[in-house]
């Protein structure tokens, strides 16, 4: 066994090396730490939420899919989390199992839908708070400003990043839909979705202001009764 030796350390004769110093070098270093941000933030909402949700590593986002997406068919959540329709059909055994999700027959009497059920629907929404916990733990290091370049920059990135319906889908399957106003959000802008791919929570509009007449219920706006 070769101890170790200082005087022997290089670098690689095939490493890249960039610029120290101008515009490549800080592209060069933005670069190297935006992928140092995004491993971790992933890595940390991974087990935060695997730790909500239980049943592996796609029950997450096949909880979240379905919270925006209900009464929609195994194949698409097979599509939208880019896996096999065996695997999405092993993944809606486990949940379902749990008490998690239920099938529910649809109009042709064939097919069955996907819809959670009120526990799943709780775990769902502790899932998306165990990701809101690690983003915002990141965020609160900015300053106001700082926050809307980051948001700006960050959505240019996205959007140069998304190349097709699938790819926004995939992208988007642990969103919280209702903190990415459809205006706002760079990867429908980059991708729009079609009306019949749109979940639940797309279109939906700012909660009204106290004593507006309208009150919100769950996903939904709704009249408020009015006095007779």
């Amino acid at each position: 066994m070769r101890e170790y030796d200082a005087s022997r350390v290089a670098v690689p004769a095939g490493a890249q090396r960039p610029p120290r110093r101008g515009a490549r070098a800080d592209r060069a270093f933005t670069a190297n730490v935006l992928g140092t941000l995004a491993l971790t933030v992933a890595d940390r909402v991974s087990i935060g939420a695997a730790r909500v949700a239980r049943h592996g590593a796609n029950a997450p986002a096949a909880l979240v899919t379905l919270l925006w997406y209900p009464d929609r068919p195994i194949a698409f959540l097979a599509d939208r989390l880019r896996i096999t329709h065996p695997g999405a059909v092993q993944l809606v055994d486990r949940l379902e199992k749990d008490g998690l999700v239920d099938r529910i027959p649809a109009l042709d009497g064939r097919t069955k839908l996907l819809a959670l059920t009120p526990g799943g629907e709780r775990v769902a929404l502790e899932v998306l708070g165990a990701r809101r916990d690690v983003l915002e733990r990141a965020v609160s290091a900015l300053g106001d400003a700082q926050v809307r370049a980051l948001a700006d920059a960050a959505g240019a990135m996205l959007e140069a990043i998304t190349d097709d319906l699938l790819t926004s889908e995939y992208m988007c399957r642990m969103c919280d839909e209702l903190a990415c106003p459809d205006a706002r959000c760079p990867v429908e802008r980059a991708e729009p979705a079609p009306p019949h791919r749109r979940g639940t929570g797309y279109g939906v509009p700012d909660p009204a202001p106290p004593n507006s007449g309208r009150t919100k219920v769950g996903l939904s706006v709704t009249s408020a009764p009015r006095g007779g």
